[in-house]
């Protein structure tokens, strides 16, 4: 059980405009308003992808001044000097997603303790979380496994995560968007093909077409798995000063790495 609503006065939703998160802002916000004192404020990353999340960010604009749900955003040039979009177009070795993905988390985690939340809810469904398991079951990754939310144990400078959706099929949180008429950007991000999810997305999704309940099974693994849940022990990023399970963060070191290559792409330009 999670119990969201007793355990956080003060809930940042994150908000890509997509059906997911649109469906857990509307959702979290409709639930917050039988909760005195409750408040809810959707958090957005801004990653520099033209055509894609200046569309979405002007739908959850609109959405959240319509709703008059606060809402705050940091973007990768900010953070980093840099955009989605600058550091795809140079060679490299990692994937965009790569990046991205430490990234976001990063500023979504900045985010939610800049607006003094209890809780960083998600809007991962259950596909995305089965996915998830799959994935780190299959590289042997246990850490991961063990730092998957719904997060239950607080760590100093990290907002624990929640996941209001978890239990859902993708498909039915689409037709909770249709139902309500809840308005989401239903564009992929350009990039998006080239992550490795990909395959696990469609293994999941033939697993389930031929032995339905394969993701609640899933489900079911991980709080079985003899993991110790919600991570390692934490230390101080030797950089930036945020959490890390070694001497320097993952996000700064992927920033120093990023803004070496866009360094060399644009001195042999």
């Amino acid at each position: 059980m999670q119990r969201i609503f007793d355990r956080g006065k003060r809930i940042a939703v994150a908000v890509s405009g997509g059906k997911d998160s649109m469906a857990a802002l509307n959702l979290m916000s409709r639930l917050a308003k039988h909760r005195r004192g409750t408040e809810i404020v959707a958090v957005t990353v801004d990653e520099g992808i033209t055509g894609y999340r200046d569309e979405s960010m002007k739908l959850i604009r609109d959405y959240c001044s319509e709703h008059d749900v606060e809402w705050l955003t940091k973007s990768y040039s900010g953070y980093a000097g840099f955009t989605m979009d600058s550091l795809a177009s140079i060679p490299r070795k990692r994937t965009t997603c790569a990046y991205c993905g430490v990234f976001r988390r990063t500023l979504l985690n900045e985010l939610a303790m800049e607006a003094g939340s209890d809780l960083l809810a998600t809007g991962l469904n259950l596909d995305d979380t089965a996915q998830s398991i799959l994935m780190n079951l299959s590289r042997g990754d246990t850490d991961r496994l063990a730092m998957m939310g719904p997060h239950q144990a607080k760590v100093k400078g990290l907002v624990p995560r929640v996941q209001p959706l978890r239990q859902l099929p993708e498909n039915e949180v689409m037709l909770y968007d249709m139902i309500e008429g809840i308005p989401f950007h239903r564009s992929n991000c350009p990039y998006s093909e080239e992550a490795s999810r990909n395959l696990f997305r469609e293994i999941v999704l033939r697993i389930e077409d031929e032995m339905p309940g394969s993701r609640y099974a899933l489900l079911r693994t991980l709080s079985r798995l003899p993991v110790e849940r919600n991570g390692a022990a934490a230390a101080s990023c030797s950089r930036c000063g945020g959490v890390t399970s070694g001497g320097e963060c993952r996000a700064c070191t992927l920033k120093s790495e990023a803004q070496q290559l866009l360094a060399d792409g644009l001195f042999s330009s």
